[in-house]
């Protein structure tokens, strides 16, 4: 249960980057008080804290002097050490809880909750040993990709099985760590949507197309372009795996959608994402806001998409193309952040779809289908 935290109180932010950053900026603007651990020393989220501490999300010493310092806690994204922060806050201050960071940060724990509510998931396997991959590719077949067990470990250490001559490869990789080895698709569309629960109110953001480049998001636009039955599911899935998560908050579900139409669901993720940036711009509330409400017990507007829109993340590589059309366009709303992290800021863009995809593909340097 939650219980209402009026403004002066103190948030804790556990995470760096532009998500503890944007959450603090939030907080500030709402009355409150932060307190952010992050990383580094020169973590942009810094810059936003009252209170800046430095150390790394699993650090018992660093949560123990958040934890004393602040009113409520929250934290950006999976990567923290839930069973310290259980001993360390009591159930008022962690109104997010850790259920969610047991269910995310195990690929195979993730894949066993989503099974357990009868949802249409990839086929995968555990592989737990060199010599157990020659049976899993029989079970899946190829094409394949290699993940391991734990999350954030990072693209390099997932490998994309294609043919046998690529069995090798894998097997110096499960020297290391457990991996699960799930079915490949090709020629898919990859959609999302932020769903804020708190304690029985839940609410369901429009669903988000993503376009990725090299692992890496490019741009994101709603509407996303699926059938309307895709839409009624999604938000059925939604509410389902809301209703049975112990959270507060805001949290994504990623799906795969096949040519055939076939939808699975994909991932979990507690905590703002990038691509959730665009419901500030087309549904007139961030998500950061709807995630400080969820554990503030604050009430939940409900989610309406005012207007079709893009956006665009934006790196060191995008600037020359930025500063052109800063100059050109009117209609684009440009937002940069401190130097120091690897995105630098994005553009948001509102209204005709297809007119904003066709301004941006005129652009020869942004590009999205």
């Amino acid at each position: 249960m939650t219980q209402f935290i009026s403004p002066g109180a103190t948030i804790g932010i556990i995470g760096g980057g532009v998500s503890a950053f944007r959450m603090a900026d939030t907080a500030s603007l709402m009355g409150m008080r932060t307190v952010v651990l992050a990383p580094t020393q020169t973590d942009i989220a810094l810059e936003k804290a009252d209170i800046p501490l430095v150390g790394q999300a699993d650090d018992r010493e660093a949560l123990k002097e958040l934890t004393q310092l602040s009113t409520v806690m929250t934290f950006t994204d999976e990567n923290v050490d839930g069973a310290v922060l259980a001993e360390l806050a009591t159930n008022s201050q962690l109104p997010s809880g850790t259920d969610i960071l047991t269910v995310t940060q195990d690929r195979y724990l993730e894949k066993v909750f989503l099974d357990d509510l009868n949802m249409n998931i990839l086929p995968y396997t555990q592989v737990i040993t060199p010599s157990d991959i020659n049976e899993a590719i029989d079970t899946i077949g190829y094409p394949a990709l290699l993940k391991p067990i734990q999350k954030g470990m990072g693209v390099d250490q997932q490998l994309l099985l294609a043919t046998p001559a690529d069995v090798d490869r894998a097997k110096q990789l499960l020297q290391q760590r457990p991996y699960i080895l799930e079915a490949y698709l090709q020629n898919i569309k990859e959609v999302a949507v932020m769903v804020a629960k708190a304690d029985k109110e839940i609410r369901i953001g429009p669903v988000i197309q993503n376009y990725f480049e090299h692992h890496q998001l490019k741009a994101s636009s709603v509407r996303a372009d699926v059938d309307p039955a895709v839409i009624v599911e999604i938000r059925r899935i939604a509410e389902k795996i809301a209703k049975k998560l112990d959270y507060n908050g805001i949290f994504s579900l990623e799906f795969f959608l096949a040519v055939n139409g076939t939808l699975y669901v994909k991932r979990v993720f507690p905590g703002p994402k990038l691509y959730g940036h665009l419901m500030q711009c087309t549904s007139d509330i961030s998500e950061y806001e709807l995630h400080l409400r969820a554990i503030l017990d604050w009430p939940l507007p409900e989610l309406e998409l005012a207007e079709d829109g893009v956006a665009i993340p934006l790196r060191q590589k995008d600037m020359d193309a930025v500063l052109t059309q800063i100059q050109i366009k009117p209609d684009w709303r440009f937002a940069f952040y401190p130097t120091g992290n690897e995105l630098v800021g994005e553009i948001e863009i509102v209204g005709d779809l297809k007119a904003i995809k066709d301004s941006i593909n005129a652009t020869g340097h942004f590009v999205i289908q």
